[in-house]
């Protein structure tokens, strides 16, 4: 092996400078997914097979990046303390203070958020095609006069802005019967990018009408 040459430390610099940003964004490492609103670009939607209790279906599994917080879950302050409850810092979905935008978006901007829309199965529930719909009106890869949702109109979807809101979920292990959680795209969790302060794209009608629709 190589001996690897040591530099005395007089003859390197690489000072640098840091921002009130730079901390902000450095206290943190966490790549799990936070709870909040977002404004989202859609980066890859690809068609992936869902194994559902009861039969198989697609489904389009969004990544969508973040590129701005609109809310964010933080602690509730009352006369200047964390509001506790058990023993523990009760938190909700709040507006983030002017002060603070900056550090919250150095912190978040650029993670992922990740989703999975079922698409048509004729053994689905009415629910689920009514989210399906909710979601891809959103998107803006129909309209809300649409009478066909092609399957072309998924691929459609990358590129495209959108509102995002997240939660914690918890649910049991029915095997090991351990609680356990993660966080998740609400099953209302999306709204118009305008409603974010994002780009409003029309929807795409230029689709391939011989294409079989999902």
């Amino acid at each position: 092996m190589a001996e690897t040459q040591v530099t005395p430390w007089d003859q390197v610099n690489v000072d640098e400078s840091i921002t009130e940003t730079d901390q902000a964004a450095s206290d943190n490492l966490s790549v799990q997914t936070p709870v909040g609103r977002f404004l989202c670009t859609v980066v890859e939607c690809g068609a992936v097979e869902n194994q559902m209790k009861a039969y198989t279906c697609y489904a389009a599994n969004l990544k969508m990046r973040i590129d701005k917080v609109l809310k964010i879950e933080q602690a509730i302050i009352d006369n200047g303390k964390p509001v506790k409850r058990n023993g523990e810092i009760v938190k909700k979905v709040q507006d983030i203070a002017a002060d603070k935008i900056d550090g919250v978006n150095a912190l978040y901007t650029g993670r992922f958020i990740f989703d999975a829309i079922n698409l048509y199965n004729p053994a689905e529930k009415d629910a689920m095609k009514n989210r399906r719909l909710f979601v891809a009106k959103r998107l803006q890869i129909i309209t809300p006069q649409a009478t066909t949702l092609p399957t072309s109109a998924w691929p459609g979807a990358v590129g495209r802005q959108v509102v995002v809101e997240t939660d914690h979920n918890t649910w049991e292990d029915k095997l090991t019967k351990e609680v356990k959680s993660n966080v998740k795209v609400t099953w209302d969790g999306y709204d118009y990018a305008a409603n974010g302060g994002g780009k409003t794209t029309g929807a795409d009608t230029s689709f391939n009408v011989d294409e079989f629709d999902i």
